[in-house]
């Protein structure tokens, strides 16, 4: 009886551990999903377009690093404009607070004088820096003493003038670029022209590739019998 008892306890004991083998094995094996979350990639820009000036500046636009501003300032200066560097002074005393400044003055036929003004700026005021705007600015001035006369309406024709030499220079390497400002440039006169393109909020075109031309004006300025007036153009990087 002992004998029986034994083998039927061993019988016992090798079907609970078989129960619990077979109970272990056969729990199902449970994948862990490791899949990698899907990256936020930008499409790389358009030849020609604006790009980032530093990765973690999204909202702050530059020109692309293949733009030489100092090859543009140079081939202003080839024009034979004036141009200094920042901290320079001009003969009328003031000094540069660009990178670099190119000036301009023509009094020949007509009544008036014209001085043109044109820089480029940087987003962090430094010659490193990522190109950030060309300026243009023109005035027309006249004295009345002399028998010189103007208005605001001769601005307008006198930014043209200077867009045409200094435009070249802006896109010298970038053809389709230059296409696309002259297009654009072209329908900006009229709004330049206009009541709208005569105030300090300006009018504004903005080229394919991603970048704004604005024209603008301040008041004009009087200086006994002499008055002067001005507009502006501005070009940057449609910023997002």
């Amino acid at each position: 009886m002992a004998v029986l008892l034994i083998a039927v306890g061993i019988r016992i004991g090798y079907l609970v551990l078989r129960d619990k083998d077979e109970t272990t094995t056969a729990q199902p094996t449970y994948e862990t999903d490791v899949t990698t979350p899907a990256t936020t990639s930008e499409a790389p820009p358009m030849p020609g377009a604006p790009i980032r000036c530093e990765p973690e500046l999204r909202t702050l636009l530059c020109f692309p690093k293949d733009y030489n501003p100092e090859a543009v300032m140079d081939g202003v200066a080839a024009e034979g404009w004036d141009c200094l560097r920042k901290g320079e002074q001009w003969d009328d005393g003031g000094s540069v607070s660009t990178v670099r400044e190119c000036r301009e003055m023509d009094n020949v036929g007509q009544p008036y004088t014209i001085r043109a003004r044109f820089s480029y700026e940087t987003h962090d005021h430094q010659p490193t820096g990522g190109l950030q705007a060309f300026d243009l600015n023109v005035t027309t001035s006249a004295a009345s003493s002399k028998g010189e006369r103007t208005s605001m309406a001769d601005t307008t024709p006198a930014l043209i003038t200077v867009f045409d030499i200094i435009a070249k220079h802006i896109w010298r390497d970038h053809p389709e670029q230059f296409r696309e400002a002259t297009d654009a440039f072209n329908q900006l006169k009229s709004q330049c022209e206009s009541p709208a393109g005569h105030t300090f909020e300006g009018v504004t075109v903005t080229t394919p590739s991603g970048y704004q031309m604005s024209c603008s004006s301040t008041t004009p300025a009087s200086v006994g019998d002499a008055i002067t007036y001005n507009q502006s153009l501005e070009i940057r990087p449609a910023n997002l």
